[in-house]
């Protein structure tokens, strides 16, 4: 049996990877997309290559009637939870109008689960801070004014792509084959 083991753990590690493949590919195939209004952030880092730091408009209800009565409230839902469940509110684009905090539930629209690592309502944002891609993609990636995000009846996002002042796609990728080096 012990000879065994070493076998066995590959093939379940192996099942669990492709299990999470699968989930996430379901996911991104049979969710519904919203878009999120991006705010300018510096695209470029020296370490990490090209990548878009990302910064939401998430429009979230008035501060002053957040941290108004509900102030106690307010922090139950924010203070030490990784993530905050949310409702946002659509226009008929599917883009997000207005973002409401709802630990209850009681409020109709669209879930979403909002990462809070920072205990902070402005630190809010769904999913994903960065979005990463090729050399040289830069110039083409700061067009970006909206992400795009599949997320499923729960309100589990993934960032899927990033998209231009009229949701149009930006078509990076086929501006620049940088495997080759070519234009």
């Amino acid at each position: 049996m012990k000879k065994y083991f070493s076998l066995i753990l590959a093939f379940a590690t192996i099942l669990i990877f492709v299990g999470l493949v699968v989930k996430n590919e379901w996911h991104l195939h049979h969710s519904k997309s919203i878009f999120i209004e991006l705010r300018p952030v510096d695209p470029r880092s020296i370490l990490q290559g090209d990548y878009m730091a990302l910064a939401y408009e998430l429009n979230l209800q008035s501060l002053k009637a957040l941290a108004g009565s509900e102030s106690k409230a307010l922090d139950q839902v924010i203070f030490n939870h990784s993530s905050v469940p949310a409702k946002v509110i659509l226009d008929s684009q599917n883009r997000v109008v207005r973002t409401i905090l709802d630990s209850n539930n009681s409020v109709a629209g669209q879930s979403l689960i909002l990462k809070n690592p920072e205990n902070r309502l402005q630190a809010l944002y769904p999913a994903s801070r960065s979005f990463l891609f090729a050399e040289g993609l830069a110039e083409c990636y700061q067009k970006a004014k909206y992400a795009e995000f599949k997320v499923n009846t729960k309100g589990e996002a993934i960032l899927f792509d990033l998209r231009g002042e009229g949701l149009q796609a930006l078509n990076c990728k086929q501006q620049k084959n940088w495997w080759e080096g070519t234009i």
